[in-house]
């Protein structure tokens, strides 16, 4: 293929999204089909990387270190943001969307396929703020008071932390005259490297700089949700995961990170009496582990964001987000199935694509950390035990729909979204296609046993001694705590950096 011609076709694929949004305004009934053809545009190109159809590199502005790399560390990531947003768009074919959801979901995908291909700093800041921004508007989508101010705060603590992020852009620039990610590898300046961290820990969901999650997600619907977990946090991990692969002082402080946020995260989901609270807080632990591994934390991305899409997109279905008397309230089998196989992928039971993925993780770790995971892995799976207790209902059940109610129309949603059995389809297929790939599928499969059973162990113990009704653990939510929160981070990196 001519240079020029996939110079063209990549250029073209990533103005796709916004020319689509443009004409779905204009057209309001294509919308449905042309966020599918974007999705599809994006695997497409996704499978044209594995089998290299396309150039690794594609320059834009040379002089100044604009380019992008459509290279293979792309493609799980680009793969997880077609998955992800076809299988929204698909839950919703049956049922109105919010106002221009579905605009807003093409402009998100779309910047979220150049966040994860660029390699420069001020194409990535303008990526992660059109992402940002998005993500603001869709939060907002459900029009409620508490709504308005979860979405605001969000677009004040991400319009800072970006703010940061581009005085450590312009650092980089100003001392190495360019603002590749090779540059900032070759930056002297700490200062450049924590304002850089700063803004993509936030965007990624870490540690204390994520913990503007859970109180999104309660309030966010569905929907939203679902991106938001499932692929948003990515657009934050990868260029991360890019940097730490690239500048050796970051490697073991995001190691740090990434450990301190998976313990946070799971310690919170344990406690948290709220469906949609103790996914939030899986989010932030699971990418607390994607951090750990720049080789294999793309693929964890994958399998991680395609089950927690899944849950979330069924989470709409629950008969209460309350977990008290979760094992008195049977569930559908459109939700019990889904809820148990999406959960299983993440605590890693083969042959689902979570097997693959904590497999490929450990595989790249230390002994130490390899331990660390298998214990943080034995608390997740105590976190979602607390949902397999609920009965299977046995008769069929629609699930209507509450707009289609309020004008008097019987709507009734298929008992199984197909977006949800794309998300479980995925999780199946990329499971067992990397099943060869594994060096000790035994050894594997015996760990992930395991942690199985101490997951359930653990649950039982929790639950048996009323623990979780006499653990106290601090608010860490409000608005001040993010700021506080992000401040900690950012001095905290300019202490390590220095050393």
């Amino acid at each position: 293929m001519p240079a020029l011609s996939a110079k063209a076709i990549v250029i073209g694929w990533l103005l796709l999204p916004f020319l689509a949004a443009f004409l779905a305004a204009v057209l309001p009934p294509l919308a449905r089909w042309l966020s599918l053809l974007c999705c599809l545009a994006t695997a497409a190109i996704a499978v044209a990387i594995q089998l290299g159809g396309l150039p690794a590199t594609v320059e834009l502005l040379g002089a100044y270190g604009v380019a992008l790399n459509t290279d293979a560390f792309a493609v799980p990531f680009l793969l997880l943001n077609a998955l992800v947003c076809s299988a929204v768009v698909l839950d919703s074919w049956r049922r109105p969307l919010p106002g221009p959801f579905l605009l807003l979901l093409m402009v998100l995908h779309g910047g979220l396929s150049t966040a994860f291909v660029v390699i420069d700093l001020i194409s990535l800041y303008v990526t992660l703020e059109v992402v940002g921004i998005s993500a603001f508007l869709l939060i907002l989508i459900s029009r409620s008071d508490r709504s308005l101010w979860v979405a605001l705060r969000y677009l004040l603590i991400g319009n800072t932390v970006m703010t940061l992020f581009l005085i450590g852009a312009a650092l980089v620039y100003l001392e190495r005259g360019s603002f590749r990610f090779e540059a900032v590898a070759s930056t002297t300046s700490v200062a450049a490297l924590a304002l850089i961290l700063v803004g993509l820990l936030m965007k990624s969901g870490l540690f204390l700089s994520g913990l503007w999650l859970p109180v999104t997600h309660a309030e966010a619907p569905a929907e939203v949700s679902a991106l938001l977990s499932g692929v948003v946090v990515s657009a934050g991990i990868a260029p991360l995961l890019r940097l730490s692969g690239g500048v050796p002082a970051l490697g073991p402080v995001i190691t740090g990170l990434g450990l301190a946020s998976a313990l946070l995260g799971v310690v919170f989901a344990l406690a948290d009496a709220d469906a949609k609270r103790l996914l939030a807080w899986s989010t932030l632990s699971q990418m607390g582990l994607v951090a750990l591994s720049p080789l294999a934390g793309g693929f964890y991305a994958l399998s991680h964001g395609t089950a927690k899409a899944a849950l979330f997109l069924v989470a709409r279905r629950f008969p209460s987000r309350a977990l008290q008397g979760w094992r008195e309230r049977p569930l559908p089998a459109g939700v019990w199935w889904p809820l148990g196989i999406g959960a299983l992928s993440i605590v890693g039971l083969p042959p689902l694509a979570g097997f693959a993925a904590k497999a490929g993780l450990s595989g790249g770790l230390s002994q130490p950390l390899e331990v660390a995971v298998t214990l943080l892995s034995m608390g997740t799976a105590a976190a979602y035990a607390r949902f397999w207790g609920a009965p299977l209902l046995r008769r069929p059940a629609s699930v209507d729909c509450p707009s289609a109610g309020a004008r008097g129309e019987a709507s009734p949603e298929p008992a199984w979204s197909p977006g949800v059995l794309l998300l479980l389809l995925a999780l199946l297929l990329i499971g067992a296609a990397s099943l060869p790939w594994i060096a000790s599928p035994a050894s594997a499969a015996a760990k992930s046993a395991l942690v199985l059973l101490g997951g359930w162990g653990l649950h039982h113990l929790l639950e048996g001694e009323r623990w979780r009704e006499r653990l106290w653990l601090p608010e860490l939510e409000g608005f001040s705590d993010l700021l506080g929160g992000i401040g900690v981070v950012g001095a905290g990196l300019l202490v390590i950096l220095n050393r």
